[in-house]
This record gives structure tokens, sequence and C-alpha cells, in this order.
């Protein structure tokens, strides 16, 4: 073959090239080979893609203020300087005792660095900010960071040795390249307290004022200068500042002309310990102090895991006695898991394809069509990962998904090329032939699917960042098997040999004979037939697809937000009414250690499985894993707060799942005296409440009591559990106000909250730095003193003239309650009311529609001013669907787009789009019968689906008109044959890609559960459309031809004949 004879332009001008030098095939082929391998070696993996959570957080620590304090003196301040800044989407603030915290959402793909630069600078303009006791605002872009395992540190050895051991852990960790960031849990704040009692006061005629000053002009570390001499500079320097208990207790507090010294340790007991919490923090019922490794999004988790546990196999020689370090929530067992499944799915699923493929076509060509997956595949890796696309489950799905897709391309071009071969081309002209027929169709089927999943990339909200992996997967994986398609697999089958012999020869062509048989026989007359009666096959197809949307408005295939994922852990949230004793939060949690306890028996009892690897405990706060560094800034201390996690052993080896070990846990706990709030989990991934609602009122009063009216209304509703309606009782509360006496005596307001706080909360008198930790140095009353009700009428207020007096002649005392947290929204105090609803009885979804028709409005009109929007997983709902609607229209019209322009028409396309609303009726109907959920993780697969379904229409379509150009074709003969020639491609293609995706749906691993509706969506969505189309689509042509034919000029001309004939009548 002649140069000339392969000789074009555009895309077949490169076919041509590559047909004719076999060597550059083979070596873009090995280049895609090699370079996805060495790209895949070399990928980080982790569980789930790490997202970019798009906040700001803004801290301010202000020690021994009220919430109410709190509201007014920082997060109001701070609202309002910050509210309006671009990029700013929403100004969350949250007023605890002791400090504020406010989050800044963004907006989506704005540059957080610079917004945070000018929220810091908005914060530096506030006038006299921060007020007198609270620190400086500490301004930070949320990391995105996850928590890669955790150590545990457990001994039977004093608080000091295991904090100790734990930061020297903790030091050298993070010396560690892989490891972002350490949140310590179970960690005491350490504190120097130094205590004064009021009789030792008195006695020694001393206040809490001059005992502060005398430790902070003893204890002082100051330079002088320099002395500069003819030798060199010399620096001063005093250094008396204490740093250690014994230091301090050596300060002198008085002295006399006489040599009399008064010193701290005779007037006070100093403890260089931790600060005055209540907190128990255990693994398996031993006293603990976990630590979670934080990863970031350029950490590999394996290589994370290696050198953690490299060093802490060499610091476990060096620990005091009876200290071991153990790992929980190993998150690399959980990956080695999912990949495993997932690996073994996809193998499969490649396994399926092959054998149908090599039942249809010949053995060469099954095998180059085949070969397409590994080499696409690999190319994909080779663009993927270089874009810093992680292995995790997100990407391994995004494999599976497109393992049936990606030979779509190759089997058509492959049986075009064998058509040229029987009709007599040779060698090149033949591969060169066979590409150029059908390139401009495949070209569109591609690019339409690619379209299908391009939308994808810029979807909003938190799901959507996690699965943007599958779209980028999707689309450069089919990128390369386009290239492999034209480019490599016609220069392997360019030569006529065939592979297929003996036993396999005579299979293949039985299939063949059965094919075409099946084709030429009940599939033409079917086609036929439905052909002329057009309408009634238009209508019908219609019709059935209303009936597939009806099961989801009916209720028979319900709609739910996010389906559960299975973990390896179970976990329950504690929270007592606030203020309440530390005791009874400690014997409540006691009670759901025994209740988990109970279970684990039951099930000992009756499969014979220990289901519990270990169980942790904490009582005095809550924290939320891996959502940042440092001990206490992921945490929420208070004495009414638990939690408890429990560890399973690995799904394989248990035939429990999570789910149903965490529902017998919550059955065994049953209802608790005492309990606020008490909720459980056993999923990993996206975890929100299923039902939350903000609510705003200018009116206190009427704000608590329209979020209470909704909690109870909601608990009307069967299946909602677990509901919370925001209200804060608080704590109890004694305030103080000034007496006439008082007054009288000089004493102003500011002393008496002053000489209070000193003796309550402390005044701190220096800090320390200790390793990576401040050392805060507080003057106070006693322990004993500090935690006794009936101490306060003890205390002593000094008068102007430096005598003592009774606190009650100079204070009134109201009892009260104070809120221990307000919550704050843009500006306006908010409620937010929340729920969880059992899914075996309603859905969210059934819930907030009726919440939204009935229950807001009637709160609304009762409580005027009244404002709501959509919080928690509901937000998040409404605005992931959103954002899914609007990318899949996108998608649609770029289908349109795409598709038009190959068939150059306008009406054509509409009939090829038919198939996008058939196919989604097809995945309504897979979930009804195969008994799943409709979920957001369908809707993925529903937009996928609609670049997939529509590449059989535009086959079809575009043989239409070919044959329609044939000489003395009608509309219905061209219908027909095209639909026949078509038939086994549309067939192969179809069926390969339900293969493909066959064993994740086959799949009853729990931890598969989650992925299996998106494959029901595309697997059963794209044979239903296929099926109904083949009979469809020739109807709908048809049924176009005959509205054209109405519309023509012969036609109306006719019609105008008629008209006039009757008229002359």
């Amino acid at each position: 073959m002649s140069d000339k004879g392969l000789q074009a332009g555009g895309i077949m001008g490169l076919v041509g090239k590559f047909l004719e030098n076999p060597v550059m095939t083979n070596l873009l082929m090995i280049f895609f080979i090699v370079g996805g391998l060495m790209t895949a070696v070399t990928m980080r993996s982790e569980v789930f893609p790490t997202v970019d959570v798009g906040t700001i957080s803004i801290s301010v620590p202000y020690p021994g203020a009220t919430p109410l304090e709190v509201e007014d003196s920082i997060t109001r301040r701070v609202e309002e300087a910050v509210l309006g800044i671009t990029g700013v989407e929403r100004v969350r603030s949250y007023a605890y005792e002791n400090r504020a915290a406010l989050t800044l959402e963004l907006e989506d793909f704005v540059d957080a660095y610079r917004v945070k630069d000018e929220v810091q600078a908005a914060i530096d303009s506030i006038v006299d900010f921060p007020p007198g006791n609270a620190e400086e605002p500490v301004v930070t872009v949320t990391q995105s960071l996850s928590n890669a395992l955790t150590l545990v540190l457990v001994g039977q050895v004093g608080e000091r040795e295991l904090r100790a051991a734990a930061e020297l852990l903790e030091r050298d960790l993070l010396a560690l390249d892989t490891v972002s960031a350490i949140t310590v849990r179970g960690a005491r704040t350490k504190e120097i307290s130094i205590e004064l009692s009021e009789a030792t006061l008195r006695k020694y005629d001393l206040t809490f004022r001059e005992v502060a000053e005398a430790i902070r002009n003893s204890s002082i570390e100051l330079s002088g200068g320099v002395i500069k001499t003819s030798d060199g500079e010399i620096l001063l320097r005093t250094d008396a500042k204490a740093r250690v208990g014994d230091e301090f207790e050596r300060i002198t507090v008085r002295s006399s002309n006489g040599g009399d010294i008064v010193r701290l340790s005779d007037i006070a007991t100093v403890k260089d310990g931790f600060a005055d919490e209540d907190l128990i923090n255990e693994y398996n019922g031993v006293p603990a102090i976990l630590l979670d490794i934080l990863r970031n999004e350029s950490s590999d988790i394996l290589d994370v895991k290696a050198k953690v546990m490299a060093y802490v196999d060499d610091a476990a020689l060096t620990l005091p006695k009876g200290v071991q370090v153990l790992v929980f929530r190993d998150q690399t067992e959980i990956l080695a898991d999912r990949i495993s499944l997932l690996t073994s799915n996809a193998l499969l699923g490649f396994a399926l394809v092959f054998l149908l493929l090599v039942a249809t076509l010949d053995l060469k060509l099954a095998f180059w069509v085949a070969m397409g997956i590994p080499i696409s595949f690999l190319g994909g890796f080779l663009i993927f990962g270089s874009m810093g696309i992680t292995l995790n489950m997100v990407t391994m799905f995004a494999l599976i998904v497109v393992i049936g897709i990606v030979v779509d391309d190759a089997i058509v071009v492959g049986e075009n090329i064998y058509a040229e071969q029987q009709h007599g081309h040779h060698e090149e002209r033949a591969a060169f032939e066979g590409v150029k027929n059908i390139y401009g169709p495949v070209l569109v089927g591609v690019f339409t699917t690619m379209a299908a999943f391009a939308p994808l990339l810029f979807q909003t909200g938190t799901f959507a960042k996690i699965t943007r992996p599958i779209p980028v997967a999707v689309i450069a994986i089919l990128a390369v098997s386009l290239v492999e398609a034209f480019f490599i697999l016609p220069s392997h089958l360019r030569h006529e040999n065939r592979w297929s012999k003996g036993l396999l020869r005579t299979i293949q062509q039985k299939v063949a004979r059965g094919l075409d048989a099946f084709a030429i026989g009940s599939l033409q007359r079917l086609i036929v037939r439905t052909s002329q009666y057009r309408y009634a096959t238009v209508a019908a197809t219609v019709g059935l697809m209303m009936i597939c949307f009806a099961l989801v408005g009916n209720g028979f295939v319900r709609v739910v937000f996010f389906p559960n994922i299975e973990g390896t852990e179970i976990s329950a949230k504690l929270a007592m009414p606030d203020g309440a004793p530390f005791e009874a939060t400690a014997q409540t949690m006691e009670q759901l250690e025994s209740a988990i306890k109970q279970v684990a028996a039951e099930i000992k009892a009756e499969s014979g499985e220990d289901v519990i690897k270990a169980t942790a405990v904490t009582v005095g706060a809550r924290y939320n894993q891996a959502s940042g560094p440092g001990s206490f800034s992921s945490a929420l201390m208070a004495s009414h707060l638990g939690q408890m996690s429990v560890e399973l052993v690995p799904t394989d080896a248990r035939s429990y799942s999570a789910r149903e070990i965490g529902r017998r846990w919550e059955l065994a706990v049953g209802p608790l005296p005492g309990v606020e709030t008490l909720s459980f989990a056993s999923t990993i991934g996206p975890q929100s409440v299923d039902v939350g609602y903000e609510l705003a009122h200018d009116d206190q009063h009427a704000l608590e009591a329209a979020a209470a009216e909704l909690a109870n209304r909601l608990a009307t509703i069967g299946g909602v559990n677990q509901i919370d309606a925001g209200l804060d009782l608080g704590k109890r509360q004694y305030e103080f106000t000034m007496t006439d006496l008082g007054l009288a005596a000089g004493l102003k307001p500011a002393d008496l909250a002053r000489q209070l706080r000193q003796a309550y909360f402390g005044e701190e008198v220096q800090r320390i730095q200790r390793g990576r930790e401040e050392v805060k140095v507080y003057v106070r009353y006693p322990a004993e003193v500090r935690r006794s009700l009936e101490k306060l009428s003890d205390v002593r207020i000094r008068l102007p003239d430096g005598s003592g007096v009774p606190l009650s002649l100079v204070a009134d005392i109201t009892e009260g309650r104070s809120p221990t947290s307000i919550e704050r929204v843009n500006g306006r105090r908010v409620l937010t009311v929340t729920a969880d609803v059992d899914e075996a009885v309603t859905t969210p979804n059934v819930v907030n529609d009726l919440i939204q028709a009935e229950i807001l409005p009637a709160l609304m009109t009762k409580y005027s001013g009244l404002r709501w929007q959509l919080e928690g997983g509901s937000r998040e709902q409404s605005e992931d669907f959103a954002s899914l609607f609007r990318g899949f229209m996108l998608a649609v019209i770029i289908i349109y787009a795409l598709v038009a322009t190959q068939l150059k028409s306008y009406v054509q396309p509409m009939i090829i789009l038919v198939s996008i609303p058939l196919g989604i009726a097809g995945a309504i109907l897979g979930h009804m019968l195969l008994g799943y959920d409709l979920s957001f993780v369908s809707l993925f697969g529903v937009v996928a689906l609609a670049g997939v379904v529509v590449n059989a229409s535009v086959v079809l379509i575009d043989r239409y008109n070919i044959e329609l150009k044939q000489e003395d074709a009608t509309a219905l003969d061209a219908a027909v044959r095209a639909t026949l020639r078509r038939f086994r491609p549309i067939a192969l293609t179809t069926i390969t890609t339900a293969l493909g995706l066959l064993p994740i749906i086959s799949e009853t691993s729990p931890q598969a559960q989650f992925l299996i509706p998106m494959a029901v969506s595309l697997a059963t969505g794209l044979l239903f459309s296929s099926f109904v189309m083949l009979f469809a689509l020739p109807a709908l042509i048809l049924v176009i031809e005959d509205v054209r034919g109405f519309f023509s000029h012969e036609h109306r001309q006719a019609a105008l004949g008629k008209v006039a004939s009757d008229t002359a009548e």
C-alpha cells in the first residue's frame, strides 16, 4: 500500500501514519503501559479523597467569660467586621464559656488565603479589641486534614508520666515528614495553681492583687542591655524567672527591715500539675491518651503508617515501664479492604467482558479490544495521576464504571475493520476504511460520554468534592481509549489472519448464527410491526416512562440523600443537661459501656464471634475527630458531655454489620433518665443530621417558643428520632449586684467583679513555655473552696480603705440561668432544630416535605417574623441536588450540540435525546427490582448514563441516514435495515458495559453497598434504554418523517387542491 493510498487530512491522516508505521504504534502503546505503571505505583493512597472544606476559622480565647459576655464583646464585633467581605458566603459564630469560635463559609472557587488576609485586616481595624482579659484572635484557613491512624498510650501509671510519654511521642512524630499534625485527646491542660485561703490572707493582711504583683515582680527574666568593651560586647541579663512549682514556692512575697521574710510557700499551696478539669479517658478500661495522626492531601496514608509504626517500634523500648503504644482506628486497614474488594470486582468485570467478546468476536479482535481496557486504564493513570488524583475508593469505583464503556469504541471500530476486510479490502486499506467510515459517530459517542461526566467537575457541595475524581478519571481513560481505538487497534487488526480455530471457532459461528437468526427473524418482525404501529409504540414508550417515574412519586422507590457506608467503628455521643455533675455523666457512660459488652456477649453466644476489638471512652469532653491540630482545638470540654467509640474486628472476621451491632447497642441502652441527647453512629463518610432547620427571630422568646413547637411536631412524625430543639436551659448562675452599703463604702462594681474572679477563676500572673505547650500560672482559692457553695459566704471583699467585709454585705445575690453556648448566623441569633430519621419507617425527603408543606407555614403564621432555612444534611442535600441538576442540564445541552453537529440536523438529536429519560426510567426500575433506594449516588450514575445511552442511538441514526440515501429506499426500509445492521454492535456495547458493572452490583460485602446504586443506575438504565430504543427509535423516526411529510410542499399543495375541489363542488 503506497503512502498516497492512505493520505488524508485531520484525524484520518494520523490514522494513516500509524497504520504505515507499526513501530510508532507499538511505542505509543508501550508509553501508555510503562508510564501508567510507573505512575500507578507512585500514586498516593487514601480511603476517601481529601477535600478542601472551604472555611476560615477565627478563635478568640476569653478566659473566665460567660457566653453572654463572649457574644457582646467578641462575636458581635467580629461579625460586623467580616460580614460583607467578598468571598464570604456565611458567618457562623459560637459563643462558649471562655472562648469564641467563628467559622466563615466561603464561596466556591475563591482564594481562601486572600480572604483570610482581608479578614485579618478587618479584625485588626476593630477599635479596642480584644477586650482586657481576652487573647488575640487566631485566624486560620481550615486545613484539609484526615486521620491516618490513632495511637493509644495506655498504662497503669500516673497522669504525669503518661502525659510525658505522650509529649515525647507527639514531638518526635511531628518531626516525620509524612505527619501533618497530631491531635492529643484525653490529656488535661498543664497549669500551675497557687492556692490561697481566705484565712491565710487575713492572717498576713494580704490581698490577691498583692500576691500576684509580688510573683510578677520576683519571677522575671529581663535583658539589661549591652556593655561594649575593648574585648567585645557583653550582654546583661536578669534571670529570676520561676519555671517549676518549687521555684515559685521560694518567691518572696513580703519582707521587713527586721529580716522577716514571707515566702510564697508560707502562705500558699503551689500545685504544679494540671488544670482543674473533670476528664476521664480510657481505652479498654485503662487510663489512656490518644494521639490522632493527621495527614494532609499531599501525604500517602500507607507511607504515614509505615513511618509512624517504624518510629513506634523503636520508641517502645524507651517508654516508661508499664506504658504501651497501641494502634486504634487504623484507616489503612479500611483502605486495604476496600481496594482489595474493588480490585477483585474490576478483574471479575474485565473477565466477564473478555468472555463475551471471545464468544461473539474472533479471538484476535476480542483480544485486542480487551487489551484496550488495560492500555486505556494505564494511560488514564498517567494523566490523572499526574494531576494529583489519589488511589482511593472513589477512583477505584471510577475504574469499575468505565470498564464496560471503554471498549465500546474499540468494538465498533474493530467490527467495522473486519467488515471492510470481508468486503474485499486488504491490510492497511481495510483498517483505514474501517476507521474512516465510523470515526465520526465513534468520536461523538465518546465525546457525549465525556460531556455527561464533565459537569460533575464543577459541582459544589461536600459530596461533589469527594466524588470529583470520578469524572477526572473517566474522562482521562476515555480520552486514551479513543487514541487506542483510532491509532493502536487498527494497526494490530490490519492483517487478515484470524486466531479463532477449532472448538472456539465453532462456538463463535454458532453464536453469530444465533444472533443473525434472531436479528433477521424475531427482531426484524418486531421492529417492522412496531414501526407500522409507530404511534402506538411511541405512546407505549411514553407510558412506560411515566409508570417508572411514578414509582418514585408513589413511594415504591424511596429517595434518600446518602446511602450508609459500612465502617469498622460504632460510636455514641452523650449530652446530659447543661451543668450536670461530672459524676452523673460518668455513671451514664458506664451504662453505655455495659450495654455494648452485653451485645458483644449475645453475639458471641449466637455465632461464636468476637466482634469488638477495642473500646475508647471519654467523659467530660467531646472530640471532633481529625478536625485540626492542637490538644483541645477540636474538643468541647464540659462536665455534661461524653462519648464512646467501639472498634470492631475487620468485616471479613464477622457476620454482623456495624449497622446491625450499632442498632442492637442502641436497643440495649434503651431510654436513659436525665439524658438530654444520645446519638449513635455506625457509618463512615459524610455524616450529618437527616432533618435540620435553622430558625431566626428578632424576639428571643418567640424564637425559643417556635423551636420548641417545631420539635414537638417532629416528635409526632413516625420514624423521626433523636430530636434536638437547640434550646439551652443553661447552667445555674449567681448574679451579683452592689448593695447601697457597698456603694457607700466606695466599692465599685469593677472591684467586686475583679475580686470574685481572682478568688474563683484565678488571676493569671505568668505564662511559661514548656516544650510545645504554654503553661499558665494562676493565683486563686483552693479547689475545695471553689467547689463548695457553702464557702461562698466566707468570701471577704476588700474595701478601698483596706478593710475586708463579708460578700453578703456589699452584694445581693440573684440566682438565674446562663446559656452554655450561643449560636449566631450572619449576625443574627439562631436556634437549630435537628432530628434523625429511621429509614426503615420513612425517609428524610418525606419528612422534610411534610415540614415545609404543613408545619413551617403554620409556625410562620403563628410567630410573625420567623425566618427559617435548611441546615445540616437537609441544606447539603438541597444544595447538592440543585448543583447536580444544573450539571445534568448542561450535559444534555452539550450532548445535543455534539450530536447535532455530527448529524447536521436540529431534529434528529431531539429523537436521540429521548434515550436519556428512557435511561432514567430504567434506572428507577432497576432500583425497585433490586431493592435499592434512589440516592444522590444513584443520581451521579444517572448523569453518567446520559452520555452513554445516546451512543447507541447516534450510531443507529447515522446508519439510518446512510440507508435512506440508497436508491428507492423508504423511511420504513431504512429504519428497519439500520436497526438490524447496528443491532450486533449496540448489543455488544450495551452488554459489555453492564457486565463490567455486574460484579459490583452483585457484591454482598457491606463496605461496597454505597457504591452499588451508581452502578445500578448505569447498568439497568443502559440495558432498559438500549432495548426499548431498538423499537422506539425507528417508530420515532417514522413519526418525524410523517410530520415532515405533513408539512412538506407536496402535501400542502395536495391539501390546497382538495380544498379547491371541495369548494367547486
